[in-house]
C-alpha cells in the first residue's frame, strides 16, 4: 500500500480591496453634492399705503437639503402687469420689473421694500420674489401678490378731540370712502405709551369713542381707506392728538315720575337712568333737597302730614358730580 505523501502548503493570497471588504462594515455611498437651494418664501404680503407699495417678507434659513442658509441670500423681487387673459407666469416674468437688491431692507431676518406708486396707479400689479442661491439655484416663485394701485389717498388732516356725552368726539377734514380711527393709551410719569390698536372705522369725517374712562389719557390717530376687492389701500396716518377727557354733562333728566300717597307715605318712582357713570338721584320736595344719593329709582316719604299736598321732583347726578336738571313736578297729599 502506497503511503500518502505530505500535502503542499496552500497560500492565500488576498488583495487590498478584498481585505477591506472583509472589515466590521462596508464603506458609505458617495453622498451627492447639497444643491444650495434655499426654501421659497410663503408670506409675501403688500399693501398701497401713501404713495408707496409696501412689501414684506420673511427670509428663509434652510435650504431644501436641510442646510442652513449662509448669509443673506441674493433676493430676485419683481413686480409686473397682471397677464391678460390669464396669469401665467412666464408672461408675468418677461414683462415684470426686478426690484433693485440694494432698496431691500433686511432686519432680523424679515426683508422689506418700497415701492413708488406714481408708475402703477390705476394698474393691476403682480409682486413676487424668488430666493436664489450661489450658483442661481431656486425653488421657484414666492406665494404671489396682486394689487390694484389707486392714486394715494388723502392724509386726514386738522385731527381734533373734544368731550361729549361719556364719550369723545374726533373731527378731521378729507374726502375718502372710508376711515379707521387708532388709540393707544398715553403713558403715565415717563411710563410707555401703549401700542395704537384700531378702534373703528367709518364712513363719515368724525368717530365718536365712546369706550373711554375718565381720569386717562388717550393718543388717538386717523387713516384714509378704499377697498378694493380683498385688500384696502391706505393713506399714511394723520398727525397724532392726545386728550384726557373731562365729564363735563350731566345724565339725563329722570322721566316717569309718579307719586303714590299711601297710609302714612307718599311713594315715588320713576325710569331708571342707564349712564355707565351714573352715581345716584336727589329727591326735591316744594324746591327743598330732602334726600340725596339714592341709587334706585324709588323714594318713601315718610315725613308727610295729612291733608297738605307736596310737590316733587327729582335729579340724577354722575360720579363727577355733575347734576342733571329737575324732573317733571308731580303732587300729592295723604288723606
Amino acid at each position: 500500500m502506497k503511503s500518502l505523501g505530505l500535502l503542499a502548503p496552500v497560500v492565500l493570497i488576498v488583495s487590498p480591496g478584498l481585505f477591506l471588504m472583509t472589515g466590521c462594515g462596508y464603506p458609505a455611498e458617495p453622498s451627492p453634492p447639497a444643491l444650495n437651494r434655499p426654501l421659497g418664501v410663503r408670506d409675501l404680503a403688500a399693501v398701497e399705503r401713501g404713495d408707496k407699495i409696501l412689501v414684506h417678507f420673511t427670509i428663509p434659513r434652510r435650504t431644501t437639503d436641510d442646510l442652513p442658509v449662509k448669509g443673506t441670500p441674493d433676493l430676485e423681487l419683481r413686480i409686473g402687469p397682471m397677464p391678460q387673459p390669464k396669469f401665467e407666469t412666464p408672461d408675468w416674468e418677461r414683462n415684470s420689473e426686478r426690484i433693485p437688491v440694494g432698496d431691500i431692507h433686511v432686519a432680523q431676518g424679515v426683508a422689506s421694500a418700497e415701492i413708488p406708486v406714481a408708475k402703477f396707479a390705476g394698474k393691476t400689479e403682480v409682486i413676487g420674489v424668488r430666493v436664489l442661491g450661489p450658483n442661481g439655484g431656486n425653488v421657484g416663485w414666492s406665494n404671489f401678490e396682486v394689487l390694484t394701485v389707486v392714486p394715494p389717498l388723502p392724509v386726514p388732516a386738522g385731527l381734533e378731540a373734544k368731550d361729549a356725552p361719556d364719550a369723545v368726539r374726533l373731527d378731521w377734514r378729507a374726502t375718502a370712502p372710508e376711515f379707521r380711527i387708532f388709540r393707544s393709551v398715553a403713558g403715565e410719569k415717563g411710563e410707555k405709551d401703549s401700542d395704537f390698536v384700531l378702534l373703528g372705522t367709518t364712513t363719515k369725517p368724525f368717530y365718536i369713542d365712546s369706550t373711554i374712562d375718565y381720569g386717562g389719557a388717550y393718543k388717538y390717530a386717523a387713516q384714509s381707506i378704499e377697498k378694493i376687492g380683498d385688500k384696502y389701500a391706505e393713506s399714511d396716518l394723520s398727525e397724532e392728538v392726545t386728550f384726557k377727557p373731562t365729564d363735563r354733562f350731566p345724565p339725563a333728566v329722570p322721566t316717569g315720575l309718579t307719586a303714590v300717597p299711601a297710609t302714612r307715605t307718599i311713594e315715588l318712582v320713576w325710569e331708571r337712568n342707564s349712564e355707565k357713570d351714573f352715581a345716584g338721584y336727589r329727591i326735591y320736595r316744594d324746591g327743598k333737597k330732602i334726600a340725596d344719593g339714592e341709587s334706585t329709582p324709588a323714594f318713601s316719604d315718610r315725613d308727610v302730614k295729612p291733608g297738605t299736598r307736596y310737590r316733587y321732583q327729582v335729579s340724577a347726578v354722575d360720579t363727577a358730580g355733575n347734576e342733571s336738571a329737575l324732573s317733571g313736578a308731580v303732587e300729592a297729599a295723604i288723606p
